[in-house]
């Protein structure tokens, strides 16, 4: 059975996102859908660590998927993921890495 592991940064990522999609478009039901592919990305990668793009730029075994505008960051493991981070793909990731986590995010 795969595992998905949420940071408490990551939990506060998607409940900004969804606050988010739910005030622009005026639609809950919106935000609750988009807020499930996230999960359902999840899971899937979850099954399939190994599925993401690497970002050895972020941390040696870093991962990523995107979703819609959105990319999510994790750690692979056996049969799991642990999600670090989701945030908007236009956002300057290597400066959102480095004031969440500390080091340099190069």
């Amino acid at each position: 059975m795969s595992r998905v592991t949420v940071t408490a940064g990551a939990r506060r990522d998607l409940k900004e996102i969804g606050r988010y999609i739910a005030e622009q478009s005026q639609s809950l039901d919106l935000a609750l859908r988009f807020l499930d592919r996230i999960d359902q990305k999840c899971q899937l990668y979850a099954a399939n660590p190994e599925l993401g793009t690497r970002r050895r730029d972020l941390g040696e075994s870093t991962r990523c998927f995107s979703v819609g505008d959105y990319v999510a960051f994790y750690e692979p493991g056996q049969g799991e993921i642990c999600v670090l981070l989701v945030v908007h793909g236009a956002r300057d990731i290597p400066t959102v890495v480095r004031e969440r986590f500390g080091g340099s995010g190069e």
